[in-house]
């Protein structure tokens, strides 16, 4: 009975794990967006993401290399996260600029201190 409540406590916690993973990687990806679509400015990046990300995102912003931007507003679509380990996750997303749809890969990592970040991300 004891081996039963534990591996049943274990998936409860994978579960959950699994969830604040997808639930951070979509509000990430949202404020990535929003960023590069101007509605938002890229400090308030830092809150969610690697030193190298928020670098990462300016210059793409600053170098005009934001892919579709003349397309129109970028519409966040589905969101993939696939665990890695218990710290670590990798997330593939597509999202939509007028009638053409473009791709997001990135890696997130759970820290003690800081909960789940974004170290990775790439724009396509």
């Amino acid at each position: 009975m004891r081996s039963a409540v534990r591996a049943e406590s274990v998936v409860d916690a994978a579960g959950r794990e699994a969830g604040s993973a997808r639930e951070f990687a979509e509000r990430a990806l949202r404020v990535v967006l929003e960023i590069l679509d101007h509605r938002r400015p890229a400090a308030q990046l830092t809150a969610l993401a690697d030193p190298r990300v928020v670098a990462a995102v300016r210059t793409v912003i600053t170098s005009g290399l934001v892919p579709g931007q003349q397309l129109g507003v970028a519409i966040l679509g589905r969101v993939t996260v696939i665990p890695v380990d218990v710290h670590t996750a990798e997330v593939c997303a597509g999202y939509d600029r007028g009638t053409r749809h473009f791709a997001l890969a990135a890696r997130i990592t759970r820290t003690d201190s800081a909960g789940w970040r974004l170290a990775a991300l790439r724009v396509r």
